[in-house]
């Protein structure tokens, strides 16, 4: 009886080797298709990413905290076969750089009310004058983005170019009376002058 099933287990094995070779299917890939996966969610649904920045207001007794915060939200695909998302017209090329940031800096500072453009100028004139280093993680995302010589040319205007130079800051851009390193940065008091 053993015999008899190896026998027929070799004869099958045998027969779907035959039916394999005469396939006409040369390419295995060729043969198996399989649709592109994607997944849909309720209609109207979004995903977002939020970044905010709190520092402290020295006030006895409060707890304030002064902040800015950064917020992207994406909507997502309603129909799992849209190809609304994968359409080129749809598509468009978003550039991040260093005019716009100033741009949404300066509009962000006129909207509380200081002198926007100046203060930017003075922010960007204080980065380059004192050293960040004690200021950990943020310190080195302010100079990043305060350091316009830090990353390739931008064709930024002249008055931005002129303020990395760091001299005469304070005498400079007057007409802001804080810029944004005075309210997030420690200086040492002997490198106020």
């Amino acid at each position: 009886m053993k015999n008899r099933s190896t026998t027929t287990h070799a004869l099958l094995l045998l027969w779907s080797m035959c039916l394999a070779r005469g396939s006409r299917v040369k390419n295995i890939t060729h043969g198996v298709s399989r649709h592109i996966r994607s997944i849909g969610f309720p209609e109207g649904s979004g995903a977002g990413i939020f970044f905010a920045l709190g520092v402290p207001v020295d006030i006895p007794d409060k707890s304030i905290l002064f902040s800015f915060y950064f917020e992207a939200n994406y909507g997502l695909p309603g129909e799992w076969n849209s190809s609304y998302y994968t359409e080129v017209e749809h598509i468009k090329k978003r550039s991040f750089d260093r005019r716009l940031a100033y741009d949404i800096i300066t509009r962000k500072l006129e909207s509380a009310g200081y002198s926007g453009q100046d203060c930017l100028l003075k922010t960007i004139c204080q980065t380059a004058k004192y050293s960040l280093n004690g200021n950990g993680l943020l310190g080195d995302i302010v100079r990043i983005l305060f350091a316009p010589s830090t990353s390739r040319d931008e064709n930024l205007p002249d008055e931005i170019i002129e303020a990395e130079l760091g001299e005469n800051c304070d005498q400079r851009y007057g007409s802001c009376a804080k810029s944004l390193l005075d309210i997030i940065s420690l200086f040492a008091d002997n490198d106020l002058g």
